[in-house]
């Protein structure tokens, strides 16, 4: 079995695999020591471990340590690359396009093969689109919902509540309302302003811990698919077997 990790600033996800499919995704809050949370998962039967992470060099290191602490195994990485699986990034320096966001264009692509567009709702909110022939069109990167709300309201007496539960479509009556719709809006515009960019592509996947925000709010096509980075890491694997 294949054992897949997405490392996340806070959260940690993982699945396995028989190579074919992706079994039920179980998450868990890292604390900043994702390679402690590595040392208790419960996957069995492991035969190989693939990683995508965005912790930086010191974390690899010791995610690696980790890895072959629990399972005896060396773990492989994702890493960005300039083309893969006929997707071509846009970045000149490919490196400097983030793996999470790498991985999920390569699961999108994999499974549509044509012009599609991801949105990953959380702490930052993404959007990158493809084009039919594979080529990454480019993308954005903006504060999530969270950040925004926190650094609109700072230290005031104001609080912060559910983004989701909150929002009507209406203009706010008192000022947390009001922030948490603009904060909404402009996510909400930011995301219809990058379809507008990338010429509206039939196939559009969003993810994210805001995605339920969001999905009300968008065209009935757009599908939800948490997995998304999950997914990316499977294709390498099958590639690599």
């Amino acid at each position: 079995m294949i054992l897949l990790i997405d490392i996340g600033n806070s959260r940690l996800k993982w699945a396995q695999s028989n190579g074919q499919s992706i079994s039920s995704v179980t998450a868990v809050d890292h604390v900043g020591d994702p390679a402690a949370a590595i040392k208790l998962l419960t996957a069995t039967k492991v035969d190989a471990v693939w990683v995508a992470h965005v912790m930086g060099a010191e974390h690899e290191r010791q995610i690696l340590d980790a890895v072959q602490a629990r399972f005896g195994l060396q773990a492989q990485f994702a890493r960005t690359r300039a083309e893969y699986l006929g997707l071509t990034c846009a970045y000149e320096e490919p490196s400097r396009l983030g793996v999470d966001r790498w991985l999920m264009l390569l699961a999108a692509w994999s499974e549509v093969r044509g012009a599609c567009c991801v949105v990953s709702a959380g702490t930052a909110l993404t959007f990158d689109a493809v084009s039919a022939d594979g080529k990454h069109q480019g993308g954005f990167i903006a504060p999530g919902l969270t950040p925004m709300l926190k650094t609109t309201l700072g230290s005031t007496r104001f609080a912060t509540y559910d983004i989701g539960a909150a929002y009507t479509g209406d203009l706010g009556r008192d000022t947390e309302a009001c922030v948490r719709q603009g904060a909404f809006l402009a996510g909400l515009g930011a995301i219809e302003q990058g379809l507008r960019a990338s010429g509206a592509p039939a196939r559009k996947f969003i993810c994210g811990g805001d995605a339920a925000a969001f999905l009300p709010h968008l065209d009935a096509d757009w599908q939800r698919r948490d997995e998304l980075v999950l997914q990316g890491l499977l294709a390498l694997a099958q590639q690599s077997a």
